[in-house]
């Protein structure tokens, strides 16, 4: 069975974010980084509770705000869909690719984007349901034991099938799938035996990435203020620049950890 190798994982990161940089930079610029730009400038400023709102109170206004800002976030989260696979198609392409067939490329393939994250969804909602609801409606110090243990399990298998569907997208981009099921089922033989290798490695470079940008964006926050006006318009630059880099990092992670795994399992294929 292939071991996955964050070290050479790591390196062939960087080996792809350094590869097609003019092109993959000017896709990230276009599909990731003007949106979030915009949904900062332009979109629905986040609802802030009064002081001494009751919890009821609160909730109802993260409930308003999640309304208000899902349209948003629907259409930067298909942009960003079409930029994260036109990029991909060209780390992965075995032939020369150009940027306008791998956009149309992504364009293509749009709905099984789509469909694969509402699988995703029906899948996480019936763990959910599975583990949770059980705790939940027996209630008292029983439901409580059973409610702790059904989010421990279920916090453990977000946590391995985060590895395991990580290389969903670089299948889609690489072998042109177009049914999701299918590239569901390909992530999962990809993957196999590495999930939890392949979460660790993803989620401490998260973890990394993610310190970086709260001390970035604080001190940001204190030069230039967080109120309207030029204040607001800086923040919202420097957080799209972040949230764009992050972006890259992470299609860069699961392009190389296909690249490790399948090639690796072609190989053994061969022996």
């Amino acid at each position: 069975m292939v071991k996955f190798d964050m070290g050479a994982a790591w390196d062939d990161t960087m080996v792809l974010l350094r590869s097609h940089l003019p092109l993959t930079g000017t896709i990230a610029a276009v599909f990731l980084f003007l949106p979030n730009l915009a949904m900062s400038w332009f979109g629905p400023a986040p609802i802030e509770p009064a002081a001494g709102a009751s919890m009821e109170q609160i909730m109802a206004a993260f409930q308003q705000m999640g309304r208000e800002m899902l349209p948003y976030q629907l259409l930067i989260g298909v942009i960003a869909a079409v930029g994260g696979v036109g990029i991909l198609r060209l780390w992965l392409s075995r032939t020369g690719t150009s940027v306008g067939d791998a956009l149309i490329f992504a364009l293509k393939m749009v709905p099984t984007m789509i469909a694969v994250q509402l699988l995703l969804i029906v899948m996480l909602g019936a763990a959910v349901l599975l583990l949770l609801l059980p705790g939940i409606g027996l209630g008292g110090v029983g439901g409580g034991l059973l409610l702790v243990v059904g989010l421990v399990l279920f916090v453990g298998l977000a946590a391995y099938f985060w590895g395991r569907f990580a290389v969903i997208s670089p299948i889609i981009a690489d072998q042109t799938v177009y049914n999701p099921l299918s590239a569901v089922q390909g992530s999962l033989a990809v993957t196999k035996g590495n999930g939890w290798r392949i979460f660790l490695f993803m989620f401490l470079v998260i973890i990394v990435f993610v310190i970086t940008a709260l001390i970035i964006g604080g001190v940001i926050g204190i030069v230039a203020g967080s109120g309207e006006g030029a204040g607001k318009m800086v923040v919202g630059l420097v957080e799209a620049i972040v949230g764009t880099i992050g972006s890259l990092v992470s299609l860069a992670i699961t392009g190389a950890t296909y690249r490790q795994l399948s090639m690796a399992g072609a190989q053994e294929t061969f022996r």
